[in-house]
């Protein structure tokens, strides 16, 4: 499946940039948010490669719902729509009854919708529900499975010897290698590395770790982010669930996924279209079970990349310069104000 809004230019594209400052300003009941505008900017030029100029256009979607045809990509510019009021707290509810209005304009009310939707009113369940239906292939496991290995992990259960070994194994390979590199990866953030005995993130989040290494993104929120985004676009799946939660959690500091911190204000416009751009621009979808990641391990890895049209350009870790923690350090030991607690911020 193609993501066809990938693929808008000319008036389609400014139909939908209309329609996305719409949704952002409530249809005009709100001025343009400074995240909003650089979002929408972001938008145009890196789904679009067409800038835009935002102000010339209208604050209502009158004129733009009529020029968007085909019920797949107007799913596809709900779904992109609807991170849009989870940028900002501020006004959040007049901005989520946009969405609902430009849904229901097209007939469309789908998981996904009804997830986003019902969040505005601080209830997450169908969300996350939706975002393990979408994300299978970005965790490797459906929601039952990744459930009982993080119960088995708490009741110390798992590792798997074997396992183990072979990561170890790894850390004797060249350091360039994929294989080693993904040690690194593990090291940086103070992980355990998998297999090993109580570690319910190792052991269960290989998949997502990997693609962290292959994509070049940190373990930082924003890096997390950019993750979902870009793996998003290079399966050509509808990861808009998920992303409407990690939005929610790494932006306004509500505890979507009780299992990781809540932040504030890590969501940065530029960074993450980038990502989905990179992600769209690969030649081979990796997440694609058909792949098997294990026998490149011993694989250069800039040769990996270069095999999957993975673009260096736009990554955050670039070199063993970079760390795969961050600036901010290994995941557990992090200090920051942004550090939000569950119920910091109310949707109303």
């Amino acid at each position: 499946m193609e993501n066809e809004i990938h693929h808008l230019s000319g008036l389609d594209a400014e139909a939908v940039i209309q329609i996305f400052k719409a949704v952002a300003t409530g249809e005009g009941a709100r001025p343009l948010h400074e995240i909003h505008r650089k979002t929408i900017d972001a938008i145009a030029g890196h789904i679009f490669q067409a800038p835009v100029d935002i102000a010339a256009l209208p604050s209502s979607m009158e004129g733009a719902l009529d020029t968007i045809q085909g019920s797949s990509l107007r799913r596809e510019v709900v779904h992109m729509a609807s991170v849009l009021p989870y940028l900002e707290a501020e006004d959040l509810g007049e901005r989520a009854q946009a969405l609902a209005r430009l849904a229901k304009a097209w007939s469309i009310s789908d998981l996904t919708v009804k997830g986003a939707l019902a969040l505005a009113k601080g209830h997450k369940t169908l969300l996350y529900l939706d975002s393990f239906r979408t994300n299978k292939p970005e965790l490797g496991q459906g929601l039952a499975a990744l459930s009982w290995g993080f119960l088995k992990s708490s009741l110390h259960l798992d590792g798997d010897k074997q396992e183990l070994a072979r990561y170890e194994g790894y850390r004797e390979w060249p350091a360039d290698t994929f294989g080693r590199t993904l040690v690194a990866y593990y090291e940086d953030n103070l992980f355990p590395l998998p297999g090993s005995v109580g570690s319910p993130f190792s052991n269960n989040l290989t998949s997502h770790d990997r693609h962290h290494v292959l994509a070049g993104y940190d373990t930082t929120p924003l890096g997390e982010l950019c993750v979902f985004s870009f793996d998003g676009a290079l399966s050509r799946s509808d990861y808009s669930g998920v992303m409407i939660g990690v939005v929610a959690q790494f932006q306004l500091g509500y505890a979507y996924d009780p299992t990781v911190r809540a932040w504030r204000h890590q969501f940065d416009p530029e960074m993450i279209y980038r990502a989905a751009e990179r992600g769209h621009a690969c030649r081979v979808n990796y997440l694609d079970d058909s792949v098997d990641l294990d026998t490149l391990m011993d694989k250069p890895l800039q040769e990996v990349r270069e095999h999957f049209g993975i673009p260096l350009e736009g990554a955050l870790v670039r070199g063993p310069q970079d760390r795969w923690c961050g600036e901010m350090g290994p995941v557990d030991t992090r200090e920051s104000p942004e550090i939000a607690k569950e119920g910091l911020i109310k949707f109303s």
